[in-house]
């Protein structure tokens, strides 16, 4: 949900540098490029690490709670492949894609720990 809220922040700010620059306020332009700058590093900077930490926490979820029991199930053209995973009594369909990159994700994790002890 919050990045259509930044995307919308970030046009409006987009929309009030350009009539700053058109009107010649030199210093009011610059001053909204800055703020859309750090409102876009700062975006990246909370959001990016956590889905890293997401993708780490499914991966070991996978890894260790589930079985797979059906690998790159067909869905048709406009849907992405599956796996099905048996989780407990559960059964997860998790797309291939999520899958590899949360495993990969979890086994990178593993490699570099090993690595620092």
């Amino acid at each position: 949900m919050t990045f259509p809220i930044l995307l919308i922040a970030v046009f409006l700010l987009g929309l009030a540098l350009v009539g700053a620059l058109k009107e010649g306020e030199t210093k009011i332009g610059i001053a909204l490029t800055v703020i859309i700058i750090s409102m876009l590093s700062l975006y990246i900077l909370a959001f990016g690490v956590e889905s890293k930490t997401e993708a780490i926490s499914k991966g070991e979820y996978y890894s260790t709670q589930c079985q797979l029991i059906e690998t790159n199930i067909d869905n048709g053209i406009f849907q992405s492949s599956t796996n099905k995973l048996k989780c407990g009594d559960a059964i997860e369909n998790v797309t291939v894609s999520d899958y590899k990159e949360a495993i990969e994700a979890y086994q990178n994790s593993n490699v570099q720990m090993n690595k620092l002890n």
